[in-house]
């Protein structure tokens, strides 16, 4: 049944929402703006309408996974779950396992499966942008920041308010960074790529 929380998860991270959704409103979010299939984009190309559906339906994704996956083999189907549904998203595999950056899918995670922790995340995201002027460096210190609340959580059995507790959320937060690192990292000032302006952050 893990097996099966899994590739639920990935299915339904895998759905092209954003690209369905940009297509209504007269956008091709593939295409348009930084190329990026997500809420940013969205923002950037048709303003915050857009930006706010693609951003709650990507988040109401995740939330679904979690929960199925959770129905299908409890805790453990799902972080499994939520691990591939953010696979699914950033590698998808109807865009020839190219896809978005996973934020929106990550919070509807977080919702469902660790609320205590996004204080916290939005916390860092904040004071890194306001310090540093740079997304990609906010996202990129946001996941450093979630592993290690994975291990505090973990170590000081504080409550999640979700289905995922102890050991389960090291899993999950190592995993769930495993995905998303690559491309913030790829978007960011400390890719000396990006830097020398062949990158187009997204």
């Amino acid at each position: 049944m893990m097996l099966l929380a899994a590739v639920t998860g990935y299915l339904i991270g895998s759905i092209p929402t954003a690209g369905f959704l940009g297509h209504l409103m007269g956008v091709d979010l593939r295409s348009d703006g930084s190329g990026n299939p997500g809420a940013k984009n969205a923002l950037s190309t048709r303003g915050p309408t857009l930006a706010a559906i693609v951003l709650l339906v990507e988040a109401g994704k995740g939330f679904g996974a979690v929960w199925l996956g959770w129905a299908l083999a409890d805790d453990p189907g799902a972080i499994a779950a939520a691990i591939a549904a953010v696979a699914g998203n950033v590698y998808n595999v109807w865009y020839r396992f190219e896809g978005g950056k996973g934020l929106g899918i990550s919070l509807g995670i977080l919702v469902g499966v660790w609320p205590t922790v996004l204080p916290v995340m939005v916390a860092v995201i904040v004071t890194t942008v306001l310090i540093a002027r740079s997304a990609g460096l906010a996202a990129l210190a946001t996941m450093a920041g979630f592993i290690i609340c994975g291990f505090v959580w973990d170590a000081m059995d504080l409550p999640t308010g979700g289905v995922a507790t102890g050991p389960g959320l090291i899993v999950l937060t190592t995993g769930m960074t495993a995905i998303l690192i690559w491309k913030h990292w790829r978007d960011s000032p400390l890719n000396p790529a990006w830097r020398s302006g062949r990158r187009t952050p997204a």
